[in-house]
């Protein structure tokens, strides 16, 4: 092996190439199907939402051959990934891996390109999978520093994750396969800002992400070429986003033998940052004694404090549906005040029918709480979001809380039956139960031949007579 072939970034171009159906395990394949019918369900439900619309309206779209969620035109594979992955993204419904939400980058780059090129079911899932590995390896050494620092984790890591799944339904050798990667690192950006003082362009983080992975890998099968060390060069990925000294002994993590990383994924059982989830659970547990509260203190992990904490500037009164969904005390409030977390919970504050106004309830109850952070939490849970609480009472009593697994996460998967109700909800008033139902039961059945069309064409509209504005 050659110096050369033996980077770090070699490895990873290697990886991808590859990669093929005997490297999916029984529970990688039940976990890849999970995440693409999760992704295609927020994809349907959050398509209606008004900065899904904005985005859709300021998009010149051009023609091609992949479906956009639904409308009937057709059109290029990056403008499809685009506004899918948007939707994909679009209410803070889908899964995590770590700090970041990969599905929402590889299941609508599969799909896109899948249609372009003409892939059968089985190759899409090939290279859904192998992005989402690449993804999420590559945001495994860089975690939880990028979201410490102040980036989007996805926002960065997401323009690998698309040009991996793109180069590898383009069938890219190795080399233009580094390339390809090595010029996502040039789109790489993103910060959480959002968090703090608002802004729905979080909300395209995904779609931007997504588009700018396939053009990478346009411009690589155009002869264009990346730095050869975009990862551990002294301008490379950690040295650059994260001040991180990162080695070619990384290359351990995409070598023959480590275990698939999508089998370790989680789902959202929250519309909210998966940094809240854990505090939500901690807080119905004691939802019956709401009103004896007197004050609840938080110890958080740096990283929850630099996403949903003392970081954001409106955590005890948000002013909109992204500060709220970034609120550490507004969402333990709705939790123990019994309002929900869920998506409806949302919806029903994004439509104005539950109002968070300074005096309400749920922001009375949101002032006290206290936040604190906890270096103890960062050294024992460096990558794993939890809640440690105490909770006192008027009476003088006081409770704490020690929460560290939660629903939808691998170590507290969700039943099917949990999963299907969260499948439901987002679709069945969007595109009918009937429709849903033959889509995700494509997906659960997933005949390696069939084309990808045969799955995208569920997620299109369907021609009727045009409804009067």
């Amino acid at each position: 092996m050659t110096a050369e072939s033996s980077t770090l970034e070699s490895t990873v171009a290697q990886f991808v190439v590859g990669f093929d159906a005997s490297g999916i395990d029984a529970g990688g394949l039940a976990s890849a199907k999970s995440l693409i019918k999760d992704q295609l369900a927020i994809q349907v439900g959050a398509s209606q939402l008004p900065w899904s619309r904005q985005v859709r309206a300021a998009r010149e779209l051009r023609p091609g051959t992949s479906t956009l969620v639904g409308e009937q035109q057709r059109v290029a594979a990056a403008d499809a990934a685009y506004l899918n992955a948007t939707y994909g993204h679009g209410f803070e419904y889908d899964d995590y891996a770590g700090n970041a939400h990969p599905g929402c980058c590889v299941v609508p780059v599969a799909l896109a390109v899948g249609e372009s090129v003409g892939a059968t079911l089985e190759q899409m899932v090939v290279a859904m999978v192998a992005g989402y590995e690449t993804y999420v390896r590559i945001g495994r050494l860089g975690s939880p520093d990028l979201l410490n620092a102040g980036w989007q984790p996805h926002a960065v890591l997401a323009n690998f994750g698309a040009a991996a799944v793109a180069a590898k339904l383009h069938g890219l050798d190795e080399e233009r396969t580094l390339h390809a990667l090595s010029i996502a690192l040039s789109h790489a950006s993103g910060t959480t800002e959002y968090a703090s003082t608002g802004g729905s362009i979080k909300r395209a983080h995904a779609g931007v992400a997504a588009r700018n992975g396939i053009e990478s890998v346009d411009l690589a099968r155009a002869g264009i070429t990346g730095p050869r060390r975009f990862l551990t060069g002294d301008r490379g990925l950690y040295r650059t986003f994260i001040r991180k000294v990162v080695g070619d002994e990384a290359r351990a993590d995409f070598l023959p033998g480590e275990p698939l990383q999508i089998s370790q994924l989680s789902f959202k059982a929250y519309c909210c940052c998966a940094a809240n989830h854990a505090y939500i659970e901690a807080l119905a547990g004691v939802r019956s004694r709401a009103p004896e509260i007197d004050t609840i203190e938080a110890r958080i992990q740096t990283m929850s404090d630099a996403i949903v904490g003392t970081r954001n500037a409106h955590i005890y009164a948000p002013r909109n549906i992204e500060e709220l969904q970034y609120s550490l005390p507004a969402q333990m409030a709705l939790s123990v005040l019994g309002k929900g977390n869920g998506y409806q919970t949302h919806r029903d504050v994004l439509e104005d029918r539950l109002r968070l106004s300074p005096d309400s309830d749920v922001l009375a109850m949101a002032r006290r709480i206290k936040l604190s952070g906890s270096t103890e939490l960062d050294q024992k849970y460096p990558r794993k979001f939890v809640a440690d609480v105490t909770v006192r009472y008027k009476d003088g009593s006081s409770q704490d809380i020690f929460v560290d697994r939660v629903t939808g996460r691998p170590d507290k998967p969700f039943t099917p039956q949990e999963h299907q109700a969260k499948l439901d909800e987002l679709t069945h008033a969007v595109v009918g139960a009937e429709r849903a139902g033959r889509m995700f039961d494509l997906v659960d059945r997933l005949p390696a031949s069939t084309p990808v069309g045969e799955l995208t064409a569920l997620l299109r509209s369907q021609p009727g007579p045009k409804k009067e504005t």
